[in-house]
């Protein structure tokens, strides 16, 4: 088996754990406020890759930070799935249709800006050398090795209580750039399943 299928195949497998998995939803009714993020997944050559934005410091929210193109879901979004990827294709670019879905993650809530985000998991095809960030939200790409994050050197994490609540941050320092917050979370689960898919 070359490479290329065995990516693929862990990639079917994939698939498979997302569908099979009792995925914990949040409600988001009011004040909170429902929003999805696409986690694309691309492969440029035999070793898959996760696509991050790094945000400029004018958007409204988590200036500055890396993140996953996405946003809040709008009245015309029948599913999240359709926030996700039409936030995508507004931030960054990506034509839906370039998007297959693979499944959801566990819903993620973010006490600074009220979002209960659904994670779309989404395998891009095609290169992304033709992608065209917005430039009032997104200051530039960021392209991951994903066997990278999964570099124990690469991950910490700590216990934080906020209240009566207790949250585990995850950050993953990849050179100069820190992904944590929701989106580390986002990651930690996204390599859990990808481990189970191996």
């Amino acid at each position: 088996m070359d490479l290329t299928t065995a990516a693929t195949t862990r990639l079917e497998r994939l698939r498979q754990v997302l569908e099979r998995r009792v995925r914990r939803s949040i409600d988001a009714a009011p004040p909170l406020v429902r929003a999805g993020v696409l986690i694309p997944l691309v492969m440029p050559t035999n070793r898959l890759e996760m696509l991050f934005t790094r945000r400029t410091d004018t958007v409204l929210t988590h200036k500055g930070q890396i993140s996953f193109p996405g946003g809040q879901r709008e009245e015309s979004d029948v599913e999240t799935v359709e926030t996700a990827l039409r936030e995508s294709y507004e931030e960054i670019g990506l034509e839906p249709s370039r998007v297959t879905v693979l499944g959801e993650l566990d819903d993620v809530f973010t006490a600074v800006s009220s979002f209960v985000i659904t994670p779309v998991v989404g395998l891009v095809e095609g290169g992304i050398d033709d992608l065209r960030p917005a430039p009032d939200e997104v200051k530039s790409l960021l392209v991951v090795p994903v066997d990278r994050l999964l570099d124990p050197s690469v991950h910490a994490a700590e216990t934080r209580t906020v209240g009566e609540q207790q949250y585990r941050i995850h950050y993953y320092t990849v050179g100069e750039d820190v992904i944590w917050g929701a989106t580390g979370r986002i990651v930690y689960q996204f390599l859990k399943a990808w481990e189970e898919a191996a």
